[in-house]
């Protein structure tokens, strides 16, 4: 059963003393289970960062992170555990591979660590190797791409079988960075349209971080944006896009000529 993702009052922060740089200021959101949420707002506004502490990328300085009534930020134990259940699919997944692994090893170590997660008896290599074909027909790829080295991928390819790789994790959340940003315009639609079809068959919650507001429109049911750290407004896509309540929105939506 997929539960909400919340973040409560949740402040992070990188270096100390005079120094100190406040990346994200007391942030309170929650993300529903099966919901599509949009998060916006310019570089370096912070989005990315929240979404980080998500998996545990970095932790909060404050605040916290729940996934249902587990507190999953600065986790131990089985809380750990429980934070696998979050997935992110980057911005650039090239990072995310392994060069020396093939795509169908990439799948079928998160297929084990799922099953491990679940302390599940571990599938045999027959139905392991079934299981990465499926995953890979899933996300419009034919299954001879599981003997491809990443290298050998398209990125649009790349960012498929990044998406693949979180479903193989049995994901109650998925977090996606700006996935669609460094890819060709004839690609972003794709990869949104599966991204989505994928969402509505299995039923995990979505968080799609974007600086892209007519892809928000086209994704998301309810849109959060955020500006210098700080979450300044958060309602439904349509009620944003429509009648923002805040200045900056306004001008993030005036930015977007397809708007």
């Amino acid at each position: 059963m997929t539960r909400a993702l919340s973040f409560d009052s949740v402040s992070i922060s990188y270096g100390r003393g005079p120094k100190t740089f406040t990346a994200v200021d007391s942030v309170s959101l929650r993300l529903a289970p099966g919901e599509v949420l949009g998060l916006v707002g310019e570089s370096g506004s912070g989005k990315s960062t929240l979404a980080r502490a998500a998996v545990g990328l970095t932790e909060p300085a404050a605040g916290r992170i729940r996934l249902g009534d587990t507190v999953i930020s600065n986790a131990t134990g089985t809380a750990v555990r429980e934070r696998r259940r979050i997935q992110m699919v980057f911005q650039d997944p090239q990072s995310c591979f392994d060069p020396r692994r093939t795509i169908g090893e990439s799948l079928d170590e998160a297929i084990v660590a799922a099953h491990r997660r679940e302390e599940e008896p571990r599938p045999s290599a027959r139905s392991r190797a079934a299981r990465v074909s499926e995953l890979l027909k899933s996300v419009s790829l034919p299954a001879d791409r599981a003997a491809s080295m990443p290298t050998e991928l398209s990125g649009g390819q790349r960012q498929r079988v990044a998406v693949a790789r979180s479903i193989a994790a049995r994901p109650e959340v998925i977090l996606a960075d700006e996935i669609t940003s460094a890819l060709d315009v004839s690609v972003q639609g794709t990869v949104l349209n599966l991204l989505r079809e994928l969402q509505q068959e299995i039923g995990f919650s979505l968080l799609f971080i974007s600086h892209n507001l007519a892809v928000v429109r086209a994704v998301c049911e309810r849109v959060a944006v955020m500006r210098g750290g700080q979450l300044v407004e958060v309602g439904e896509t349509l009620d944003i896009m429509e009648s923002p309540k805040q200045e900056y929105t306004r001008e993030l939506i005036a930015a977007v000529p397809s708007l």
